[in-house]
This record gives C-alpha cells, sequence and structure tokens, in this order.
C-alpha cells in the first residue's frame, strides 16, 4: 500500500517558498515557521513508504529504523530554529528572502532523511547543500561572501565526488540502499576502493572531516544564528546519515578504511578543539566544536567497519549521538544569537543557566542527555576486538575534557550582559529556544534503552562524567589566575577556517607570482592572450577583487544545481534502467 502523505509533507515548505515570493501577505509569513510541522506530526502517527518508481525504478520514500529516530528529532530542530527566526530577524522582504533558503534547504534535508534510495537521497542531497549558499551569504556583507565562496566551492567539490561514486555503485545493479551496500561489498577491490573514497571525501566535506572543514568555522559566524544552528544540529549530519546508508555496516568488514576513518575521525575531533581554543567569536567556537563532534561520530562509523560484530550497538549508539548534538547544538547556536545583545537582567539570568546547561550537556556532564550518548559509544565500541576496545572508552574521557575546556572557552565569551535598559526578549523568541535546550537535555534519555539508562546512572559512570569536567574547570581557573598574576599575552587567535586560510593565501602567492613571471618573462605572449586571462594576469585587478568578480559567477549555482540534479537522475536511470 502506497501514500502521498509524505510526498505532500515534503512538499508543503516549497509551496510556502513560492507562496512568500509571490504573495507575500500576514497569513503566509506566520505559516513559514511551521513548515516541517505535517512531517513531524505524520512520522509520529506512522505513515506506508512512497513508491516513486514513475520518477525512477527503485525510488522510494519511507521511515525505517534510521529515519524514525532522526526524523522526530531534526523536524524539531527545523521547527524551533523557523520560530526563532521570525522573532530573530527584522520584519523585512530580506527575512523573506532568508526564509525561502531556508525552506529550501530544509526541503532537501527532510528528502534525504526520508528517502530510502541512492537517487532521492542525492537529489535532498544536492538541493539542501545549494540552498545553504543563500542562508551563509544571507548578511550581503564582504565577509559572508568570502565564506559563501569557500562553502559553494567545496560544495561543488563534493558534488563532484559524490555524484561519481553514486554512478560507479550503481552502475552495478539497483539503487536502493541495501542493494548499493551489497555491490561495494562485492565488487572487485581496486574499484570498491575508489568509491569508498570518493564517498568519504564528498560526504566527509558535509560532516567536517579534518582537512575538509574549514567552511563551518568560516560559515557559521556570518549565518544569522537560526541558519547556524540548523547548519550544524541538522545539515552536517547529511554526511554520517550517508555514510550510515551506503557503507556494507553490520555485513562485512574493511578493516583499512574502517581504521582510517578512526583515526581521521580522532584527529578531527582534537584538532578542532585546539583550534577552537583560540577564537574569539563565540559562533566560530562553536563551529569548531562541530568539528570535533562530528570527528567522533566519523570514529564510530569507522569501528562498524572494522568490526560488523559490534555495529547494532553503534548504529544505536550513533543515532542516540547525532539526535544529542543536533537539538543541543542548536540550542547553544540559538542561544549565541540570543546574547549578542544586552538582554534585561531576568533574561540574562535564565540565559546563564540554560547556556551552561547546554555546554555541560555538550562535554558529556553528568545526567544530561550528553553521557547517555557517550556512555552508548563506550558501550559499544566493548563489543569490538583488539587495543582499540581498551583505548577508545579512555579517549572518549579525554575528549570529554576538551570539549569541557572548548565549553568554557565559549560561556567565556559569550557569556550573557545583564542591562535593565535593554530591550524586552520577544516571548515568541524564547519558548522555542528554551523548548529545543529542554529537549536536547531529555531526549536522548528517552531514546536510551533501559540497561543504557541504568548503566548511566550508575555511580560510577556519574563520577566518569563529572571528573572531566572538574579537571576542565580547573585548568580553565589555573590559567586565568596565572594570566592575572604575571599578565601573560592572550592565547594567540587562529584564523577561522585555518586550514582554508592558509590555502587561499598560498593560490594568491601563487597567482601574484604566475602574474609577475608572465609580465617578466613572457611579454610577447601578452598579445596573443584570451582577454579573459589578461584580466586575471591585470596587475590592477588584485587576487581578492578577481575573487569578488567571480562571486558573481558563483550565485549563479542555485541555477546550475537544478540542471546538475536532473542531469544525475537521468545518467542513473541510463544506468540502472
Amino acid at each position: 500500500m502506497t501514500t502521498i502523505i509524505i510526498p505532500l509533507c515534503l512538499a508543503w515548505p516549497l509551496v510556502l517558498a513560492l507562496a512568500v515570493l509571490g504573495w507575500p501577505n500576514a497569513v503566509i509569513r506566520a505559516l513559514l515557521p511551521w513548515a516541517p510541522l505535517p512531517l513531524l506530526v505524520a512520522v509520529l502517527l506512522g505513515v506506508p513508504q512512497f513508491d516513486a518508481a514513475w520518477l525512477l525504478p527503485g525510488a522510494r520514500l519511507g521511515v525505517d529504523e534510521i529515519s524514525a529516530v532522526l526524523i522526530p528529532a531534526m523536524t524539531t530542530l527545523w521547527l524551533a530554529a523557523g520560530l526563532v527566526a521570525h522573532h530573530y530577524l527584522p520584519p523585512d522582504r530580506r527575512r523573506d528572502h532568508f526564509f525561502v533558503w531556508f525552506l529550501l534547504a530544509m526541503t532537501g534535508n527532510l528528502v534525504l532523511l526520508c528517502a530510502l534510495d541512492a537517487v532521492l537521497f542525492y537529489l535532498g542531497f544536492a538541493v539542501m547543500s545549494f540552498a545553504s549558499y543563500g542562508l551563509v551569504v544571507h548578511s550581503g556583507s564582504e565577509r559572508a561572501r568570502h565564506a559563501g565562496r569557500y562553502y559553494i566551492v567545496l560544495v561543488i567539490l563534493g558534488e563532484i565526488s559524490i555524484l561519481s561514486g553514486l554512478l560507479m555503485l550503481g552502475s552495478r545493479g539497483e539503487i536502493e540502499f541495501v542493494a548499493m551496500q551489497a555491490a561495494l561489498d562485492n565488487g572487485d577491490e581496486s574499484g570498491n576502493s575508489l568509491i569508498m573514497a570518493l564517498l568519504i571525501v564528498g560526504f566527509g566535506i558535509k560532516a567536517g572531516l579534518i582537512g575538509l572543514h574549514f567552511w563551518l568555522p568560516l560559515a557559521h559566524p556570518v549565518a544569522p544564528a537560526p541558519a547556524s544552528a540548523v547548519l550544524s544540529g541538522a545539515m552536517v549530519k547529511a554526511g554520517a546519515l550517508a555514510w550510515l546508508r551506503l557503507f556494507p555496516l553490520g555485513e562485512s568488514a574493511l578493516p583499512d578504511w574502517g581504521l582510517l576513518l578512526v583515526v581521521a575521525g580522532l584527529t578531527t575531533a582534537a584538532y578542532g578543539v585546539l583550534v577552537g581554543l583560540c577564537q574569539r567569536e563565540s559562533k566560530t567556537v562553536l563551529a569548531y566544536s562541530s568539528v570535533s563532534q562530528m570527528g567522533l561520530i566519523s570514529m564510530a562509523v569507522g569501528l562498524g567497519l572494522m568490526f560488523p560484530q559490534a555495529w547494532p550497538a553503534l548504529l544505536a549508539a550513533i543515532l542516540i549521538y547525532i539526535v544529542h548534538h543536533g537539538l543541543i547544538k542548536g540550542s547553544l547556536f540559538l542561544g549565541a544569537g540570543l546574547v549578542a545583545h544586552a538582554l534585561k537582567p531576568l533574561t540574562a539570568g535564565l540565559a546563564r543557566i540554560v547556556l551552561v546547561a547546554g555546554a555541560l550537556a555538550l562535554a558529556a556532564g553528568p545526567l544530561t542527555g550528553g553521557v547517555v550518548a557517550k556512555s552508548a559509544l563506550a558501550q559499544a565500541v566493548g563489543e569490538g576486538d583488539g587495543p582499540l576496545r581498551i583505548w577508545i572508552p579512555n579517549l572518549l574521557l579525554v575528549s570529554s575534557v576538551l570539549t569541557a575546556l572548548l565549553m568554557v572557552r565559549f560561556l567565556y565569551i559569550a557569556w550573557p550582559r545583564a542591562d535593565v535598559d535593554a530591550e524586552p526578549t520577544p516571548v515568541g523568541l524564547l519558548v522555542p529556544w528554551l523548548a529545543l535546550a529542554g529537549l536536547g537535555l531529555a531526549w536522548p534519555w528517552w531514546l536510551a534503552e533501559a540497561e543504557l539508562r541504568q548503566y548511566v546512572l550508575a555511580l560510577g559512570t556519574q563520577w566518569n562524567a563529572l571528573w572531566p569536567i572538574l579537571v576542565a574547570a580547573g585548568i580553565a581557573a589555573g590559567a586565568h589566575a596565572l594570566n592575572r598574576r604575571t599578565r601573560m599575552p592572550a592565547v594567540p587567535g587562529w584564523p577561522a577556517g585555518d586550514l582554508g586560510i592558509a590555502l587561499e593565501k598560498g593560490v594568491i602567492r601563487m597567482g601574484c607570482w604566475i602574474n609577475d613571471f608572465c609580465r617578466q618573462t613572457l611579454p610577447h605572449l601578452r598579445d596573443g592572450l584570451p582577454s579573459i586571462v589578461l584580466a586575471m594576469l591585470a596587475p590592477s585587478n588584485p587576487w581578492p577583487r578577481r575573487l569578488k568578480v567571480t562571486e558573481s559567477y558563483l550565485q549563479l549555482w542555485t541555477v546550475t544545481a537544478s540542471l546538475f540534479i536532473l542531469l544525475a537522475i537521468a545518467l542513473a536511470w541510463l544506468l540502472v534502467g
């Protein structure tokens, strides 16, 4: 039996986006934040699958064991972020434009969550990725456009890798996830290695894997707080979700690729904290925290590739971790936007409590949802083999210390300021933020099995959750006291985007070198070069301006992306039809 309930729920945000573009009025604007509510209600009530064979043989939308856990949490996050955005942004035409991009990105995210085949998943992933560009550059500032350039270039590189890998995999048979997992498991070794590399790199860009992560700390500080909440809380999880859908997890062991993801994940987790400690903006600190936390999720996927027998427990732990991080990090980003200005004393006191509770949860503090997520991961690792069975739980405790230090840094920067003369905060902004924070603290407890809850509530587990917080607090207090006594210089700043900024400077220097080389050694060729090359090499056109000129062309990618997606569907249909 099929039903059109899911397609209708997925189409509703698109209908609202078109409506606010063509016929903006008070009723439509009031409906915009509630766009994800129909899908949330439909999933909670239970809906049958939708057969989309008319679009592509084997295409299906539905709710399975993974999406049944993720869709309620992600739709709740989108709902809270939309309600906050309705009051957070000035009520003008720019807010309408924000919601257009917001609803397009939401549609893509919800489609990939409901997709039960690779083509619809890719369609949703691509729509979400390209539409998010509009959220990143919403302010229109030079800094936002700079971040948007990094974002769109990495998105394009990621789409090339993903599409190449999926087409190679889809050419072996069906497009359903189970069939593609079997194809990846049974194919020739050299072909599998190339596909795995393409999928790890392509989806690793969205997941913020080290070396592919630098769009995150550039995009989050410039995007409005509600956009940052869904970028970090929902959209970056799409990369990890793709790995869960496509890799033969639990079926066979791929120890080499698993070890690669474990090492890359642990390195990402540590690197995100160390660079985040050097930041001076609260949202940049949170962005590097997302990089770090996604590193732990990547590590868990790698462990699943190494130990198939531990996969059921690892999958449950990963889903709890995704839900916990998505809701808590979303609430922290919304809070960072709220406290950017002074608040009424009562509101400031409430904001301090919520931010501290969220920071403790992210550091897996006692009785929080974070300790449930990390305990589930530690228990799942115990079902594996080898030295990692001992090392990983200890490394998770170390990561709690590092995350707690990073959260101290965040609270130091974002500590709410009280002012009796401050403008009152709208109730419509506070209520969804507080509700999201509360759900982030409680939801992982609801997802946990009874045995896991008993394990978490044990005295030993609570102590293991408490002492990393105490160690981090002691280190922070000691550093603060030492700084006040010796007047040591502040922690040196590290540019947001770290590796990306270094790469940009290298490209600029190389361009200047090529410019000088052509001018000095190839003057006789200048008249024969195409005009576009002359424009690029002209000394009056410095590299920052060249990048700025390129920006106008990059903005056309939202249109090109649609054609690119249609081309991908056509190619996949030809290969598997």
